[in-house]
């Protein structure tokens, strides 16, 4: 980005473009990341999810429409040197997919070869596997462990160092 001319008459790269366009690919890497891993959407998802993204070039466009003693140098960032700079918008596109491609690989691999127990479950009820009694047994023995939630779980944690203490003496 240091050497790209980004303003009119050749101006490179300042520290608020650089700036912009890295909260830029945050914003864009951390919000389809949530949207790879979740598994059901609901309307509320999709508003806070996209709505970020959206909320954020708003935000660039608003703070940037302020008068300069108050933004100071983010003036006019975004209209005029980010939004019609297509390396703003490539680098962008790249950064957002180098960023979620290890995650999307891990993801895939995991599920392939390495499913997760609720992974196993739904693909009992989605590739018809139902009828396979060996299989099915086999994924419910492995998916029942006893589980402890809020209160029960501190008591038994505060259980548990207690009789460590009592071994100890």
């Amino acid at each position: 980005m240091g050497s790209q001319a980004f303003r009119k008459g050749g101006q490179v790269v300042g520290f608020e473009i650089f700036g912009a366009t890295m909260y830029s690919c945050v914003v864009w890497a951390v919000n389809c990341q949530m949207a790879l891993s979740i598994n059901y959407f609901t309307y509320i998802q999709h508003l806070f999810i996209w709505g970020g993204i959206v909320f954020w070039y708003i935000f660039q466009l608003a703070y940037g429409a302020l008068d300069p003693d108050i933004s100071t140098t983010a003036y006019k960032v975004f209209i005029e040197a980010c939004a019609p700079a297509p390396f703003y918008w490539l680098l962008t596109l790249f950064v957002l997919v180098s960023s979620l491609l290890p995650y999307f690989t891990y993801a895939a691999i995991q599920m392939r070869f390495f499913p997760m127990y609720h992974q196993m479950i739904q693909w009992i009820r989605t590739d018809g596997q139902s009828d396979d009694p060996e299989f099915c047994h086999m994924v419910r023995q492995r998916s029942i462990r006893p589980t402890t939630v809020g209160y029960t779980a501190r008591i038994e944690a505060t259980s548990k160092r207690f009789e460590e203490k009592l071994e100890g003496l």
